[in-house]
């Protein structure tokens, strides 16, 4: 997972342009995200180990553990379906094509709804961080 996704030259490591270009999440200063990038890298080498990165991460992973390994298994499930649906569609009776059609639908929509709450919580938590308190004075 993360060496695909962070690694734009895929050569195992991270420059901090690409470290930037990936977690640049506007609430995060340059300077901020120089500091973690750094403190993971351990070496001031500008060339992260996409492995500490991958280590950094899975030692705050807490609760998501549990969902990214649930994810993972469904992505499994889903494109095992898929390559069945591949197979054995243009064979199937209408009615068997008209089944699978439906659950693809349910499939996909259910997957939207999952999207969409986790982005709602996003733009929550991220309305959250770029708040700063305000003290009311007496």
């Amino acid at each position: 997972l993360f060496h695909s996704l962070f690694d734009i030259l895929y050569d195992g490591k991270l420059s901090f342009e690409e470290f930037k270009a990936y977690f640049a999440d506007g609430i995060l200063t340059t300077d901020e995200l120089r500091e973690l990038f750094y403190s993971i890298d351990g070496r001031q080498t500008n060339n992260l180990d996409t492995d500490k990165l991958s280590d950094y991460f899975s030692q705050h992973l807490g609760e998501y553990l549990d969902v990214l390994s649930a994810l993972e298994k469904l992505n499994v499930a889903v494109l095992k379906a898929m390559d069945k649906t591949k197979e054995e569609y243009q064979g199937s009776s209408v009615l068997g094509q008209f089944v699978t059609r439906f659950m693809l639908r349910e499939t996909s929509s259910q997957l939207l709804s999952l999207q969409m709450s986790l982005q709602c919580a996003m733009e929550a938590v991220e309305v959250q961080s770029s708040t700063t308190p305000v003290l009311l004075e007496l």
